[in-house]
């Protein structure tokens, strides 16, 4: 950190009181994704600028343990991380789940959001925080259940609260009906947030589009930790896929929603017009997803070795896997953010993301990247096509893309506006 930022630091912790913070996030370590990375860094940083962090979560490991019993969860109850507390509390699978959904939904308060599909049954947690904890602000993140028990700490204890809704409904001028999700509680437990947390411009149109004042909307954004990517290899993560070069890498959990369909219908095209590559499609296959590939009976046919699904990736993994890539795909429109574009970056590598979410903030069409519509895959195929044909193009995006990331997008940088922006919430007495 730069000594001014020092200096402001030190002023701030000197004026204002230290605080006990609450993080809720409906999945957290050691599964890694993007909104479980964002409430980890945040804890940790909250350290630096003196405060104490616990973490609240549920015991799931797959999004399908939330609404049955087929998921994978995590058994610890608790775990100590980097100094932070974190505690799990059991996702309740009440018999005739859906029919219990169903009614929760229609006579429950703020049932239309809390209780669509997936959002879970979290009974304990909503116990554990009926009494006082001690906790100063409720930092609240990614699904209405957790908004709302949140919310409804802030509100009986007279706490603070900072909601994050990392909520995405498509493309700006093309939006997708967030099915339920502002239908409950959602708009008014925004209004009464102390701030709202954006992960973009659309993001925060979407806000002030309820009647929150502009002023109460931070634009954050995510970041990523630039020394996870220092020791990575190329040859070694073409060894792990065991693939031919070039690689086009689509590195998320794989869905309708995330474009997977697109990306396999643009890469068939371009194989038919003879080009050689090999399309390595990382991370878990949604159920969705999975259904289209197990579908299509002539994909082996076309593909042959050349399409690869890996899987779950591990946080270590992910650097081998990004260096290996020469594309990086994210045409999807469920994307709040896409930290993937971040780290493609700091690889040096080009990315062809999708007007939706933040992707239009951080890719600039034709110079850091591509932009293409969802659902598009004739654009798809021409910037694939575009950056196949053109390594120099590819290492020209990539490196522009990295100054961007080091000069915006790394954790420090995002964690420190996020507590700056706290503080002058404390400072002018209005975190309640």
């Amino acid at each position: 950190m730069a000594r001014c930022s020092q200096e402001y630091l030190r002023i701030l912790q000197e004026d204002i009181r230290l605080m006990k913070i609450l993080h809720l996030v409906h999945r957290f370590w050691p599964y890694h994704g993007g909104a479980e990375r964002y409430v980890l860094e945040h804890a940790i940083a909250g350290k630096k600028w003196g405060h104490e962090s616990v973490i609240c979560t549920t015991d799931a490991w797959d999004m399908s343990w939330f609404v049955s019993r087929s998921g994978a969860r995590i058994e610890r109850r608790e775990d100590l991380l980097n100094g932070v507390r974190i505690q799990r509390f059991p996702v309740f699978h009440p018999p005739f789940q859906n029919i219990c959904r169903a009614v929760t939904r229609r006579f429950s308060k703020c049932g239309p959001d809390r209780f669509y599909y997936p959002n879970p049954f979290l009974p304990s947690l909503h116990r554990w925080l009926s009494v006082n904890r001690g906790f100063d602000f409720v930092h609240a993140n990614a699904m209405p259940f957790m908004l709302y028990e949140g919310w409804r700490y802030s509100r009986d204890h007279a706490k603070g609260l900072i909601s994050v809704p990392h909520a995405n409904v498509g493309e700006k001028y093309r939006r997708v009906k967030a099915l339920h999700y502002f239908d409950g509680c959602q708009k008014k437990i925004l209004r009464n947030s102390s701030f709202v947390v954006a992960q973009s411009r659309f993001e925060k149109e979407l806000y002030t589009g309820m009647g929150i004042p502009e002023e109460r909307v931070h634009i954050s954004g995510s970041g990523i930790d630039i020394e996870e990517f220092s020791g990575s290899s190329r040859e070694r993560g073409l060894k792990r896929l065991g693939v031919k070069e070039p690689v086009i890498l689509c590195l998320t959990a794989h869905s309708l929603d995330r474009g997977t369909v697109h990306i396999i219908q643009a890469c068939r095209n371009l194989l038919k017009k003879g080009r050689d590559f090999t399309l390595v499609l990382a991370g878990p296959v949604l159920p969705d997803a999975e259904n289209f590939i197990d579908s299509e009976e002539r994909l082996s046919e076309e593909f042959g070795d050349r399409l690869v699904l890996t899987g779950y990736i591990r946080k270590e993994e992910r650097a081998d896997l990004l260096s290996a890539a020469d594309i990086i795909l994210l045409p999807s429109r469920l994307d709040c953010f896409g930290i993937v574009v971040l780290e493609a970056w700091i690889s040096r590598k080009p990315v062809i993301g999708c007007w939706s979410g933040a992707m239009p903030d951080l890719i600039r069409d034709g110079d850091n990247g591509f932009l293409v519509s969802w659902g598009d895959t004739v654009s798809l195929m021409n910037r694939m096509e575009i950056l196949l044909d053109n390594p120099e193009l590819r290492e020209a995006m990539g490196e522009k893309g990295r100054k961007d990331v080091l000069e915006r997008w790394t954790w420090e940088r995002v964690t420190d506006r996020f507590y700056r922006r706290l503080s002058q919430c404390c400072a002018d007495g209005s975190s309640l």
